[in-house]
């Protein structure tokens, strides 16, 4: 039977035959075998780099060409331990994988196969300077490593690194590429800030309140509205006749020696960002005794900073009638009820552009007769 079946194989065929598989398949082995060969090659490769604080990103472009085979098997980098696979390739036809210590390329079949991926190759550090090394597989071409670096952020010294069209390129020596950078000392392209114009101190407003008894007693508050970026001091002297009671700034009480006529206070802006603080003063004063007419001189403190603006209320007894008849200071309006739960005439007085001097306000009284029978 044996010696039957090789003389059919041996001639020319000329009609069918009956083989049993086992030994078809043995015949045909070594044929098979050859006709599945994997044949690819890497003809194309393209690095480009961009260093940074963790270490060196590289996208890898590849075309693999596969003549042969199927699930053919390309090595394209080797890979250490600082050797990360950031992103892989979305095709059909061919997939990154981490085999046997090297990127490695799988293939579906003949045809030209495009794959791009990202790596990113940890660098060790000396201080400011970092290095980054990576080597490619053996199928791969020779080619250069093109840098994107930001010269804002780092330089990039070594003789292996050569400066070409804005950029720089680094060769590989011996299928290795090592790319060394240094951080520089601040970065320089910081966005602008913007700086905020030097505020010259002023108090930008200044009140006061001025309540007068028929007993000849009188109570001066004042309220000082600062305008200041920066820490200051700030000198307050009480007119003469005038004591200081009490003093606070940004609401905090301040200690005010007995029978003082005088402050140097320490001011700041309320809070930060602001441009702005308060000082508060209560201020007494005896001016003796009213006859049926006279004249009375209300004074203000005179403060270090210039002033824009100061607006003066004078509250004072009903059974006199009350005529400005100078001072610095201009009326504003006629005479009035004073306002809340204080009794008396009301009268307002003001001044801008205040500098080197106290603001006052010369007043005459007489007896109001009015409202008397005797009119």
């Amino acid at each position: 039977m044996n010696a039957l079946l090789l003389s059919v194989l041996a001639a020319t065929p000329s009609g069918t035959a009956t083989v049993p598989l086992n030994e078809l398949v043995e015949l045909l082995e070594p044929k098979g075998v050859e006709a599945t060969k994997s044949v690819a090659a890497v003809t194309s490769l393209s690095l480009a780099g961009r260093p940074g604080e963790v270490g060196l990103w590289v996208d890898v472009e590849a075309t693999i060409r596969v003549v042969s085979g199927t699930a053919v098997s390309v090595s394209l980098l080797n890979v250490t331990a600082d050797t990360v696979v950031e992103s892989l390739p979305d095709l059909a036809e061919a997939v990154v994988v981490l085999r046997d210590g090297a990127v490695t390329a799988i293939c579906n079949g003949p045809g030209a196969h495009r794959l791009t991926f990202k790596l990113l190759v940890r660098a060790s550090r000396d201080g400011r300077r970092a290095t980054a090394r990576f080597e490619t597989s053996p199928h791969a071409p020779p080619t250069p490593l093109k840098l994107d670096v930001d010269d804002g952020l780092f330089e990039v010294p070594g003789a292996s690194v050569v400066r070409e069209w804005g950029g720089y390129v680094v060769f590989p020596q011996r299928g290795a590429y090592q790319v060394v950078w240094a951080s520089r000392g601040e970065v320089r392209q910081k966005a602008p800030v913007t700086q905020r114009a030097p505020v010259d101190p002023l108090v930008k407003d200044a009140s006061s309140r001025w309540v007068t008894t028929l007993e000849g007693r009188a109570t001066h508050e004042v309220k000082l509205t600062l305008q200041l970026d920066r820490p200051g001091t700030l000198r307050v002297e009480a007119p003469a006749g005038q004591r200081l009671l009490r003093a606070r700034v940004n609401g905090v009480p301040l200690v005010v020696e007995a029978q003082a006529s005088a402050l140097t206070l320490e001011v700041a802006p309320a809070s930060l960002g602001s441009a702005e603080a308060i000082v508060e003063l209560a201020l007494a004063q005896d001016l003796g005794v009213f006859h049926l007419s006279g004249r009375l001189e209300l004074a203000s403190p005179q403060v270090s900073w210039p002033v824009s603006r100061w607006t003066t209320e004078t509250v004072l007894p009903k059974v006199f009638t009350w005529v400005r008849r100078g001072g610095s200071m201009e009326q504003l309006g006629v005479e009035s009820e004073a306002r809340g739960e204080v009794p008396g005439k009301a009268l307002f007085f003001t001044q801008h552009l205040i500098s080197a001097s106290a603001p006052v306000v010369s007043l005459g009284y007489s007896v109001d007769i009015r409202e008397s029978y005797f009119r």
